[in-house]
């Protein structure tokens, strides 16, 4: 797009567009001898070199400005399947409406929704929600809202503010890195989403960034999504009760930083609200009814930076803090559709602050890399400080990691070593060992273990992998978040099995399969789950050989057994036990894109049926959703 303006500035009057009038036609026979055409020839290149240069010193002086810092990202020759590593425009054309989804295609990950948009949106890695964590920028997110307790409401981390983010694979934990944009270029950036669908769902976000000569930079944007609150409940047809969890995110950013050389510094802060009625379980069963919410929440951090994380010396300080703000207690409605008060509900005004300081040191060359980060927590009336070590090491085919972090945030210490080989581009192994160890007893976990193990084959353009994933018996947290008892319950020891094959099928269609199987059965966790995909992607260069335009088509198919779910002791060895219904939901998405602007139209759970992925609480029915995407650079 910069070329572009550049050609056009260099020729913005066109002959045809003077004046009638002060022009003079005059038809001459040319005599000019051979010198003096080649002379003209050579004025005429002459000229066009120098459009030429213009236009590339323009295109350079826009694009080519010094970025403000980054994280560091885990290295990408650890991880087989570059489907976990995913710029901006696959974040926004992955078919993802939050991070959930795009959780859901990693093994071993269960997740966990109890409605729509507004509703809560949670994801475990072996059924234990704390073994998946979240980094924004560096800063580690999760462990301050009094609802969920030590588990993320995805809801609260939005996906169109990223730049890149990648799911590191470890052995007994997922690791989810995220980067905010930021802006590099002079010319002011825009983007606009507007969709509706099913469910009176309305949804806006808009987005603006620029970039100065002087270095300084200026991003902002924000978002309004709301659904259906109190018209008509989806699982009681007729009814006017506000009973199906619907609500509104609202969400606000800005950016704002300066680099130059190897020196940045910039500030960034975000800050939301986020209501959600009761959501009413089903009658029969006994079940429990999920509370309302409604909370604001802030964080922002600053931040200084010397070097860049992908290539050579790097250092970065942060200061960051977090703050949520609650509003949730039994209304007049919620008191009149139980007697007891509901598991979870939080008295009006509660109010929880973190704040988080990070030094990270480091250097990366072209096959090694070298880390060190230390993270002081600061929340809840104690400080603590979590040094971690990062390490890797490419050489003939084989790329070595570890990852050594003590006292984590549930203050445990983690030991992680990776290996991957590349015998051959069609053979590749992966494997990775990982040991848990508490630093103290109070937080009621055991020292553990786990192991995954995984090859890929290739076979003509298909890449067929298979695996196994152990875990040593453990104790793993309730997950509070779906209205469970905060309590700590056991986790035996088990191995899963997984098979999987993805790839071309027919030029631009492409098919994907995978299948997980645990040898026994976990609370959090389903005994198996499978998930298969149909996809078309394709920019047809045959027929736009530029590019401008894009199709993208998915049809996917997920598949859980029941997963069953601790709500406490009965007395002696029996447990009140409560298992979820199995769910099949087939999704279809559509994607076309013209130019800078994207329509796009998703239908969830095709067939209608009713499925459930939190005992009792009946997600919605079949939903349609539809808007657009224009990105805009002027």
């Amino acid at each position: 797009m910069i070329l572009g303006t550049g050609l056009a500035a260099g020729a913005q009057v066109r002959p045809d567009s003077l004046r009638q009038d002060s022009l003079r036609t005059e038809v001459v026979v040319s005599d000019s001898t051979p010198a003096q055409s080649a002379e003209q020839d050579s004025l005429m290149r002459v000229r066009i070199l120098a459009r030429s240069d213009s236009a590339r010193a323009a295109y350079l002086a826009d694009t080519l400005k010094r970025p403000v810092a980054a994280f560091e990202m885990p290295a990408s020759g650890l991880d087989f399947d570059t489907r976990y590593r995913l710029d901006r425009d696959q974040i926004m054309s992955s078919s993802a409406l939050d991070l959930t989804d795009l959780l859901d295609r990693v093994p071993g990950v269960t997740t966990f929704r109890s409605g729509w948009f507004a509703g809560i949106h949670a994801a475990a890695f072996d059924g234990d929600a704390t073994r998946i964590r979240y980094f924004l920028d560096g800063v580690e997110l999760g462990g301050i809202d009094p609802v969920g307790g030590s588990t993320v409401d995805l809801t609260s981390i939005p996906l169109w503010t990223l730049d890149e983010l990648v799911v590191e694979r470890g052995a007994g934990e997922i690791r989810v890195w995220m980067r905010t944009l930021a802006a590099t270029a002079i010319t002011p950036f825009s983007r606009v989403d507007i969709f509706t669908g099913d469910l009176n769902t309305n949804a806006f976000r808009g987005f603006v960034a620029r970039r100065w000569r002087s270095g300084l930079m200026f991003q902002a944007g924000g978002q309004q999504v709301a659904s259906q609150t109190g018209t008509v409940s989806a699982f009681q047809p007729g009814s006017s009760q506000s009973l199906r969890g619907d609500g509104s995110v609202q969400l606000f950013m800005a950016r704002l930083g300066w680099a130059s050389g190897k020196w940045s510094v910039d500030a960034y802060g975000q800050g939301g609200a986020r209501d959600r009625d009761i959501t009413a379980a089903r009658d029969s069963g006994g079940f429990d009814d999920l509370p309302s919410y409604k909370g604001s929440n802030r964080e922002a951090y600053l931040r200084i930076g010397y070097g860049d994380t992908t290539l050579g010396a790097w250092s970065q300080l942060m200061l960051q803090a977090g703050r949520i703000k609650l509003e949730s207690e039994l209304d007049q409605d919620e008191a009149s559709l139980s007697s007891a008060p509901i598991p979870g509900a939080i008295m009006r005004d509660t109010v929880a602050s973190r704040t988080q300081q990070l030094l990270a040191v480091g250097y990366r060359a072209q096959n090694w890399a070298l880390s060190l980060t230390d993270r002081a927590r600061l929340g809840g009336g104690s400080s603590s400080h979590a040094p971690a070590l990062r390490a890797s090491l490419a050489w003939r085919g084989i790329t070595l990691g570890t990852w050594v972090e003590r006292n984590g945030a549930d203050s445990t210490n983690r030991r992680e070593f990776t290996a991957m080989y590349r015998p051959a581009s069609w053979l590749a192994f992966n494997v990775s060992q990982a040991s848990y160890s508490p630093t103290d007893s109070m937080n009621l976990r055991l020292s553990t273990s786990a192991l995954r193990a995984e090859g890929a084959l290739r076979y003509k353009q298909i890449w067929f992998r298979g695996g196994v994933l152990r875990q040593a018996a453990t104790r793993i947290p309730n997950i509070e978040l779906l209205g469970l008892p905060g309590v700590m319950i056991t986790a035996p020891a088990s191995q899963g099995i997984l098979l999987a094959a993805d790839g071309p099928i027919y030029k631009d269609l492409r098919f994907g399969i995978q299948s997980l199987r645990w040898s026994r059965s976990q609370f959090q966790r389903p005994v198996s789950q499978m998930r298969a995909e149909l996809a078309l992607e394709s920019e047809w260069r045959s027929r736009f050989p530029k590019g401008e335009f894009g199709i993208n088509a998915r049809l996917w198919y997920d598949m859980r057994s029941g997963t069953p779910f601790f709500y406490g002791a009965l007395g002696g060895e029996a447990v009140d036990m409560r298992i979820t219904e199995p769910a099949k939901v087939l999704t279809a998405h559509l994607e076309i894109r013209i130019q800078r602007g994207t329509l796009f139209y998703q239908f969830r759970n095709l067939t209608g049926g009713q499925y459930e992925q939190i005992r009792g609480i009946t997600m919605p029915p079949a939903t349609q959703l539809y808007g657009m995407r224009w990105e805009f650079w002027n």
